[in-house]
């Protein structure tokens, strides 16, 4: 049995902001194909809603990443 130090699974606060841009910008991406495919009516409406929430919180997360003074090389 050996005893050794693997590698730190914590996050910084930058990478935890990034991973949920990310994935708020994915979701975000399906809910405007859904809205633009104009099929059905009904989902394109509850899209339309999740899509409203989503740019919230991707406003949000965003100025969270600018004070917490993140930068990544897409950056300018």
């Amino acid at each position: 049995m050996s005893l050794q130090a693997g590698k730190s699974q914590a996050t910084t606060e930058c990478e935890l902001l990034t991973r949920i841009m990310n994935s708020l910008g994915s979701r975000m991406s399906i809910n405007r194909y859904i809205i633009s495919s104009k099929g059905d009516s009904e989902a394109a409406k509850k899209a339309s809603d999740e899509l409203s929430e989503q740019n919230k919180s991707y406003r949000k997360a965003k100025s969270q990443y600018k004070k917490a003074n993140c930068k990544s090389v897409w950056d300018k």
